[in-house]
């Protein structure tokens, strides 16, 4: 993903809003409003993290740094900030996740695990 304009980023960021209120269709509509800010803020830095990778892809995680005689090998700027990004892209989506309701565990399978406890013998 080359630089991309801001009515392109608005696009692709409006797109993966929708795609992530697919995912959280299952939260109640309270949770929902409380949580759009957060989907906003997540779809921004999806988007926001696929330019900063392209970035890194094409110019490395490092360049060659020179100012006059001075020569040194310094970190990429995208890869700064990808990284600080990517820790707080991991925690909203925890916050999201968890809003999601709990499934509940079938214990109508029979493992076997009660008969074996109270078949075993004392010894």
């Amino acid at each position: 993903m080359a630089k991309l304009s801001k009515t392109k980023q608005d696009e692709l960021i409006y797109t993966e809003i929708n795609k992530m209120l697919e995912q959280f269709k299952e939260i109640s509509d309270d949770k929902r409003k409380l949580a759009m800010r957060l989907i906003e803020r997540a779809a921004f830095m999806t988007i926001t993290l696929q330019i900063l990778e392209d970035n890194i892809k094409s110019k490395g995680p490092t360049y060659l740094f020179e100012q006059g005689a001075q020569k040194m090998i310094i970190e990429n700027p995208s890869q700064k900030s990808y990284n600080t990004m990517i820790n707080r892209y991991t925690t909203i989506y925890d916050k999201l996740i968890s809003l999601l309701p709990k499934e509940e565990t079938n214990k109508t399978e029979d493992d076997g695990f009660d008969d074996f406890v109270n078949g075993r013998e004392d010894v």
